[in-house]
């Protein structure tokens, strides 16, 4: 059995749409790059449009470390299906789609030199009209399913042209992002539930290694390839605050947002990565584990 871990970085403001700064990405990206280099291993970053133009240097520095760069919509709008409540957000209109999604990759390609091929959806909010189109616009990963939130696809998957949350015939690879899935612990309490994110912030390196096993022990019955990706934010490893105040009013966040944000974090990723390395685990990025299960795919048929 071959076990794989994809860690997807999310390059967006402090917070996700909660705040316009981004010490996350001016800050918290070195900090990352430094455990990466110190271990040698590979990640995807995904930036939104918006980030990009305005931290142009992060893009290039991540782009010439070697690391696959990817789009995450042009300036954080939702998607689909609302997955939670979120104050004053709709999901935008499918006939603005894509439009942004050009725009989105023409940003990233320009920084980068690279064609971005993998996709995230903000908050994991996707939908059925954005599958086609990033199809359509030769994405080959989609990063989006959440399985806290859809519960069913455990493994890699091509979606259904009518459906993106079953299996069917379309050319891009689903991944999911995985959650605990054991009933030994109460989830109830964290705003996300089982969901892996924000528990490494949270909880730290030994309770996702611990808690992971009962997730790859399902996977192992069903392939002979197993992974988990992560997402996660640059603003997890910087200092955040609790609450922030505009003209028109404050937002006070959930302890758990800003909760272990900076030196917590990067030493939880640090001895994540080498509990995984210790035990067998492969660091790689979405497209590279595109065409590890393009081959698998293929010797399986």
């Amino acid at each position: 059995m071959e076990k794989y871990i994809i860690f997807g970085f999310d390059m967006e403001t402090d917070i996700g749409s909660y705040l316009k700064t981004y010490n996350g990405v001016k800050y918290g990206t070195g900090r990352i790059l430094s455990v990466l280099k110190k271990y040698g291993i590979d990640a995807t970053f995904l930036f939104t449009g918006d980030t990009a133009l305005n931290n142009p240097e992060k893009v290039v520095e991540i782009a010439e470390a070697g690391f696959e760069v990817g789009c995450h919509s042009l300036k954080h709008e939702t998607v689909g299906d609302a997955a939670f409540n979120m104050p004053n957000d709709s999901p935008i209109l499918e006939s603005e789609l894509e439009g942004r999604l050009i725009e989105n990759i023409r940003i990233v390609k320009a920084l980068s030199k690279q064609q971005p091929v993998t996709f995230r959806a903000p908050r994991l909010w996707q939908g059925q009209g954005q599958i086609k189109i990033l199809e359509k616009l030769g994405f080959k990963a989609d990063a989006s399913y959440s399985l806290s939130a859809h519960k069913k696809q455990l493994l890699p998957y091509h979606p259904s042209g009518d459906n993106w949350l079953e299996k069917g015939n379309m050319n891009i690879l689903e991944i999911p992002n995985f959650a605990f899935l054991d009933d030994k612990n109460d989830y109830s309490k964290y705003f996300c539930g089982n969901d892996q994110w924000p528990l490494l912030r949270l909880l730290g390196a030994d309770f996702v290694f611990e808690t992971q096993k009962y997730v790859i022990e399902k996977q192992s019955k069903l392939s002979d390839i197993c992974v988990l990706l992560f997402y996660l934010h640059p603003w997890e490893f910087e200092k955040m605050p609790q609450k922030f105040e505009y003209d028109e009013g404050t937002f006070i966040f959930k302890p758990e947002l800003s909760k272990n944000c900076g030196d917590f974090t990067v030493k939880a990723l640090d001895d994540y990565i080498d509990a995984c390395l210790n035990d067998g685990f492969k660091f790689t990025s979405c497209i590279k584990f595109c065409e590890i299960w393009k081959k698998y795919e293929q010797q399986n048929r």
